[in-house]
């Protein structure tokens, strides 16, 4: 199951899986992840999968959210291992090769459909 690992500067303070309801995070009491920081919304951002893969959302926040430090300006694609940035703490994402759908036999008949995410992450590999 993928994780968060929720941290402040260099100190883990949390790990928190995501569920299929996702993920909340932002400075009320009622989000899954609250952090408690001025420079955080309310409610700020959301974490969750839709088919495949898991994305980062920002809800509108006043102070933005940052994805490896490039500014979301509505969601994002998560890759293993990438750093959400919201405030001063790092949500660090982890995604367990039992999250990978599994691969399935492609018709070469069928048209295939690639998210702007997908065709951006080719383009730089």
């Amino acid at each position: 199951m993928a994780k968060l690992i929720v941290m402040l500067r260099d100190k883990v303070l949390k790990e928190v899986q995501i569920g299929p309801q996702g993920v909340k995070v932002g400075r009320e009491a009622e989000n899954d992840i609250q952090l408690e920081n001025p420079a955080v919304s309310r409610c700020h951002a959301e974490i969750y999968r839709q088919d495949y893969p898991f994305y980062v959302e920002d809800k509108k926040s006043t102070n933005g959210t940052y994805l490896n430090g490039a500014f979301v300006t509505w969601k994002a694609a998560l890759s293993h291992n990438d750093k959400i940035t919201i405030g001063k703490h790092t949500l660090v994402f982890i995604e367990e090769a039992k999250d990978h759908p599994e691969k399935k036999k492609v018709n070469a008949n069928e048209t295939l459909y690639l998210s702007p995410e997908d065709l951006e992450r080719l383009r730089n590999s």
